[in-house]
Parts: structure tokens; sequence; C-alpha cells
């Protein structure tokens, strides 16, 4: 179970694990976008400490209809307890985590200022 808050603006904020080019884990509060259809976008800088290889320039939507280009990554995070492969895009702002990296959780949010995030497994009987 991943836990995490919802903050004064709304934003769902959870913790994330991801492994740098050396297999160390760093601990990344990342934003939940139910409307980033990738895996994981992190900053530039984030990127480069993490030393992970670039693969690819990939084209990216954003929520204002615009289409950026911006290079992709190889990662590595540890979900929910188990080691996932995961493509990471290089993106300004906050990291952010999106509907392919949740696909196959339930996610859970009490909407109110300090509220209760998590992110589990799916119910028995659910197929995600």
């Amino acid at each position: 179970m991943i836990a995490g808050s919802v903050n004064t603006r709304g934003d769902l904020l959870v913790p994330i694990r991801v492994l740098d080019a050396n297999g160390h884990v760093h601990r990344v509060e990342a934003v939940v976008d139910t409307g980033f259809n990738g895996y994981l976008a992190l900053p530039s800088g984030l990127i480069e400490q993490l030393g992970v290889t670039a693969t690819e320039l990939v084209d990216m939507g954003l929520a204002t209809d615009l289409v950026v280009t911006v290079e992709s990554f190889e990662g590595i995070v540890l979900w929910r307890g188990e080691r996932r492969s995961v493509e990471i895009l290089e993106a300004g702002g906050a990291p952010l985590i999106g509907t392919a990296l949740l696909w196959g959780s339930l996610l859970t949010a009490e909407m109110t200022d300090h509220g209760a995030v998590s992110i589990g497994p799916l119910p028995a009987g659910v197929s995600g």
C-alpha cells in the first residue's frame, strides 16, 4: 500500500521510490495526475541525478492542447513492493504519476485538506 495526502490545492501527493543507474533508491514526492496517461514524468534535474538512460524523443500532449517533444528514459520504480520497469518522460514542474503506472491499482482519496490518499491492489475478482 502506498500512502499519501491531499494538499491545500487539492493535489494528491504520494511518495514513489525510483532507482538510479547504480540501483540506489530515491524517494520522490509525486502528484497523481489522472490526465497524464504515461507512467512517470520527472524534471530534468532529477533525471540527471538518477543517471537513467535516454531512449528516444516522444510527443507529449499537455492539458493546454499543446504538444511538446520530450526525452524518454528507461527507469525502474518500486511500486507496491515490486520492481517495475517504466518509461520516464522529462517534463518541467512537479514529478507526476500517470495512469499507466496506476493501472491495476485501487486509488482512493479523501478530498479535504490533508485528506488521506492510498494506492493499493484491486479487490479480489477485479481484473486490471
